[in-house]
């Protein structure tokens, strides 16, 4: 029942998020929904614990001897992608600082828990996803900070320190708890129990996602729908940003000599980590940040979906 449950929710996640939006926005218009900002830190672990456990960190040593993918995805990753994401803010968004502030987020947490999976489908080097995944993780551990205070510290007063308390508790903490509990279940229950689980992760993590969509929205409601222009202010940049990454990844994953690799960087480069970019974001910034983080899941699903479908016409 529970596999069920999951995995209907990762199948069907782009759908759940519009109806958790929708849901969230109706619901918190029309009540008083302060209550719900206690649910916001338990929820947070259930979206982001399990996904760490997915990610092996270990996996930064084991493919090192190919480092040309991964130094492009990282030149893509936080050079390319916030400065795009920054001027795209600046040209779409306006005054509207926060969603600003959201949309370089999203820029600047790179390779979703979907993108070794997306690699896989695709017949790409999933070891060589799983390296990128790892070493794009950590860096921006130590980017964030800096991009932050770089790029939105001159239109929104930062507190460096909660910045870091927040990479802390949304990022580092469930990292290391991560990856001692895949090493516990592994160690106890061997490697077919983990493979077992694995997939079921996934599917509890989707869960966070909606419910924290769900309960972002509600607190946000009333300042939302009374500017509903809100949505194609944001779709608009949204949707030039994950455009213009994923033709320039594939350009530059052309000259790399492995098809395989070049599918895995792709990925590693279009794909957000949409998940880590929400909790850190209504931990920090809140408001219309979480909302234009919570419509780049609409599209980004479709644009990992074309891309692969793109793949079987030039074969």
């Amino acid at each position: 029942m529970i596999k069920k449950v999951t995995n209907f929710i990762k199948d069907n996640l782009p759908y759940l998020i519009l109806l958790m939006m929708v849901s969230g926005l109706y619901y918190g218009y029309f009540n008083d929904v302060q209550y719900l900002k206690s649910f916001i830190t338990p929820v947070l672990i259930l979206m982001i614990y399990p996904m760490m456990i997915n990610i092996n960190v270990g996996e930064v040593f084991t493919n090192l001897s190919n480092p040309k993918p991964i130094i492009l995805s990282l030149l893509i990753n936080f050079i390319f992608s916030p400065f795009v994401a920054y001027l795209l803010g600046k040209i779409f968004l306006g005054s509207f600082h926060q969603l600003l502030t959201g949309l370089i987020i999203i820029s600047l947490i790179p390779t979703s828990g979907m993108t070794a999976p997306w690699t896989g489908l695709a017949k790409g080097n999933i070891k060589s996803s799983l390296t990128m995944i790892s070493v794009n993780l950590l860096i921006s551990i130590l980017i964030i900070p800096v991009y932050v205070k770089v790029f939105i510290g001159e239109m929104i007063a930062i507190n460096m320190m909660f910045i870091i308390k927040s990479l802390l508790k949304v990022v580092v903490v469930p990292l290391l708890l991560g990856d001692l509990t895949r090493r516990f279940i592994i160690e106890k229950y061997g490697m077919e129990k983990y493979k077992e689980v694995k997939p079921e992760l996934g599917g509890v993590s989707a869960l966070g996602v909606i419910i924290i969509v769900f309960v972002a929205m509600a607190l946000k409601s009333k300042t939302i729908l009374g500017d509903l222009k809100l949505v194609i202010v944001s779709i608009i940049p949204l949707l030039i940003f994950y455009t213009l990454i994923l033709i320039i990844s594939n350009k530059i994953g052309q000259k790399l000599p492995n098809n395989g690799n070049k599918i895995a960087f792709v990925y590693s480069t279009v794909m957000r980590n949409l998940t880590l970019a929400l909790g850190l974001t209504i931990n920090t910034f809140g408001g219309l940040a979480v909302f234009i983080i919570a419509l780049a899941y609409v599209v980004q699903v479709p644009i990992g979906a074309f891309y692969m479908n793109y793949l079987k016409t030039v074969k």
